[in-house]
This record gives structure tokens, sequence and C-alpha cells, in this order.
């Protein structure tokens, strides 16, 4: 196995220069690095992380937070996807990724402690925005670490770096393809409007009605499909009795598809939507129609921002990733 010095000798410069080429120092000139990495590719070095850590007291690796729901990161391939961003950017850099999960506030914190004490992360993404996390008041509070969300933070004066998509944007944008289409009644299916997320789409889409003279509905159903009864007694109460050409908006692809087979048991067909354009979205019967969000694009912006952070000077400390609507056969009049 090829170790530094190897790659120093390849490269003909000292074994220290060639660590400060590998780690992008502003003291080495670019024609150095160069040859630091291209030496690295001949040799097929691989940087000893554990070498380094133990030396610098810090850490090669991105700590992923994901929300401490156990039910939220199983059902949804939306934090598969950012956390496969999240990996190639660091997999660019020579950074390992390290997750952090737990079933409560208190254990995820736990975990985080752990990896700052005895794994040295100073680093961190949590992949998720919500209103008085502990977690997050947790990292903020601790010194040297760097952190950055994916999501719109709650509170105003909080500065930190986050990576999101418009949501209000895409509500709106969402609403008027679907009045575009001929849908005389939109309701929008919500499950939890607290979330900044599912809010802003809600704001987004009740813009977008209101102007267009009609009137927006939202009906809130449960956050899982415990209760398909009642969902469906929640679903025929909102459709409306002498309107033939109704669409439900919903605040996610987990939710659309469960709407969908819902209105598959009425008798008059419903076009329904979703956001987060899914694989499951993809193999629906109909297939669903969507809004795509780039969770990768989300991942890989935060990854950069996390490793980069104490370089970057943006204008914001937000990145906003555009959105696209993917239309299917769900909402095909």
């Amino acid at each position: 196995m090829a170790t530094i010095k190897d790659v120093a000798k390849r490269a003909g410069v000292s074994p220290s220069t060639a660590s400060r080429a590998m780690h992008d120092s502003p003291l080495i000139s670019e024609e150095t690095k160069a040859r630091v990495k291209k030496a690295m590719t001949e040799l097929d070095y691989s940087p000893n992380f554990v070498a380094q850590n133990l030396a610098n007291q810090t850490s090669n690796t991105l700590g992923v937070v994901l929300p401490a729901r156990e039910e939220d990161v199983g059902d949804n391939p939306f934090f598969i996807q950012i956390i496969q961003g999240l990996a190639s950017i660091c997999n660019a850099h020579d950074y390992l990724v390290s997750v952090a999960s737990g079933q409560t506030s208190a254990e995820l914190i736990k975990n985080i402690e752990t990896m700052i004490k005895r794994g040295n992360i100073t680093r961190f993404v949590f992949v998720y925005s919500q209103a008085d996390d502990p977690v997050l008041e947790f990292v903020k509070r601790q010194k040297h670490v760097r952190y950055v969300m994916i999501g719109t933070p709650y509170t105003e004066k909080e500065t930190l770096y986050h990576v999101d998509n418009d949501n209000y944007l895409a509500g709106y944008d969402a609403a008027c393809f679907l009045l575009d289409k001929g849908y005389e009644t939109i309701i929008y299916a919500y499950t939890d409007l607290a979330e900044n997320v599912q809010n802003a789409r809600f704001k987004g889409y009740e813009a977008a009605v209101t102007e267009s003279g009609r009137k927006s509905q939202a009906v809130c159903f449960a956050a899982t499909r415990a209760d398909e009864k009642k969902d469906r007694e929640l679903l025929q109460k909102a459709l409306p009795k002498d309107v033939k050409k109704v669409a439900i908006l919903a605040c996610d692809d987990n939710l659309a598809l469960a709407l969908q087979h819902l209105c598959g048991l009425e008798e008059e067909a419903i076009a329904v939507m979703g956001f987060n354009n899914s694989a499951l979205a993809k193999l629906a019967r109909p297939a669903l129609t969507s809004v795509e969000i780039f969770p990768r694009f989300l991942g890989s912006e935060a990854a950069a921002l996390a490793i980069k952070s104490d370089t970057l000077k943006l204008e914001s400390n937000a990145v906003i990733v555009p959105h696209k609507i993917i239309e299917r056969e769900s909402t095909k009049i």
C-alpha cells in the first residue's frame, strides 16, 4: 500500500508539501497540486484518515443528522437521495460520511456528542428543519462545530447556512399547472402545516387559487396511514358534489400515493399531484404527476457548504435549488 512518502517521491516534493497539496493549501502552487494529485492517482493512494485525525484533532468526516422520527426516514426515499448527493461531494473531497440517527431527540443528541468528542467530527449537515429543535440547539452550543441545514430555518434570527427549494414558488407553480389543465376545484392535502415545507407549499397554492378567483381548501390527513377508513371519510367530505374536474395537491408523494389509492375507490375520476418526484411516483398506476425538487442536488450543495463554509463568501446564507413539474398520467384529463 502506497504511503504519503511514496506520493511525495513520485511528485518530486517533500512529504510535508505533498500533505499540504492534498489539503488544497493556498501556500502550494496549482502546478504542484496537480503533480501530487497525478501521483496519488498513479499509486492508487488513499489518505490515512485515522492518522490525520489523531495528528490534527479533527476528522475528515461529515456528520449527517437524520430526524429523530424513524418512520419519516424509513418510508421516505427522499432522505436516501439526499445522502447520495452528500456522499458524492464527500467522495470528491476525501471525506467520509457518518450518519447520526435516533428514535428520540435525546438519543440523537447522545450520538452526536459521541461523534464530536470521540470522532473529532466538526462538520454536520441536518437533512431536516424543525421548530424548537433540541438537537440543533445542542450542536449550536458546541465550539468549533460548523453545521448546514437542508430546509429553511424557523427563526429569522438564525444565520446558519441552509439549502432549500423555493417551496412557496413550487406550491404556486403546482397549483397554476392544475388550473391551466382545467381543474375547477383544487384541494391541498397536508399532514402538518407547522412544518415549514408543507406550510410554504400551501401558501403558494393558496395564492395561485385565490388569484384565479377560486376558493382554497386544505384538508389535514394523518401522518401515517394507520386509519384508512378515517382518511376516506375526510376525503369524501372534502370532495364537492357538483364539480367534475377535481384535483388534489398533496404536500408530498407519500401522502399523494395514499390519497390516489383512496381516490381509486371513488366513482368519479380525481386527479392527484405530489411533491418530491420519488421513485414510487413513477411506478404508481396511474403514474403520479409530481414536482421534482432534486434532493441529490440539495445534498450535494449542503455538503459543499459544510466542507467549504470557512472559505465561502456568499451574498446570502441560503442556496436555492430549482424545481420542475413532471407530468404523468395522474393529472391528464
